[in-house]
């Protein structure tokens, strides 16, 4: 698996937010309210993001007790189950994407408040971009976690 670049998740963002905008204006303009961020979307993606957080928490285990144990201070540490590094590695991977998918479709729903004079709220917009961006980041900080360390004498086969 590639690991996810910063441009890529970025571009992904501008996309989304510029055919969000799109959109929102042509359902807008055929009728329909605007779109609007729910409170429960904005309690959602810390959530995730906690949780994949807290799935990495083994892998951070064993890779400080395999650099005690290659510095001679410590025993060979268990390895982390292959099925559940696996797994959390993929969550990470889609947690960022899915974080800089909601970064451009909230912040096109913030564009479109802004420039659209209407009685609703900016804050849970503001919230949802901002929960997106910690679901992108704990995405990617998780997503390096579980990079295989390079080579100690750098003669492997």
């Amino acid at each position: 698996m590639k690991p996810t670049k910063l441009t890529n998740l970025a571009g992904i963002a501008l996309i989304v937010a510029v055919v969000g905008f799109f959109v929102i204006q042509l359902l807008v303009g055929n009728g329909l309210p605007a779109p609007t961020v729910a409170i429960n979307i904005v309690l959602i993606q810390p959530s995730l993001a906690l949780i994949l957080f807290l799935s990495a928490i083994p892998i951070t285990r064993y890779r400080s007790a395999l650099k005690k144990f290659l510095d001679s201070k410590g025993v060979r540490p268990k390895p982390v189950d292959s099925n559940y590094a696996i797994r959390s590695l993929a969550f990470a991977k889609s947690v960022s994407l899915t974080g800089g998918i909601f970064v451009g479709w909230q912040s096109a729903i913030l564009v479109y408040q802004l420039l659209v004079p209407q009685t609703t709220s900016f804050l849970t917009p503001v919230l949802g971009i901002l929960g997106a961006i910690t679901m992108t980041v704990v995405g990617i900080v998780v997503e390096n976690l579980f990079r295989i360390p390079p080579d100690r004498d750098g003669d492997a086969a």
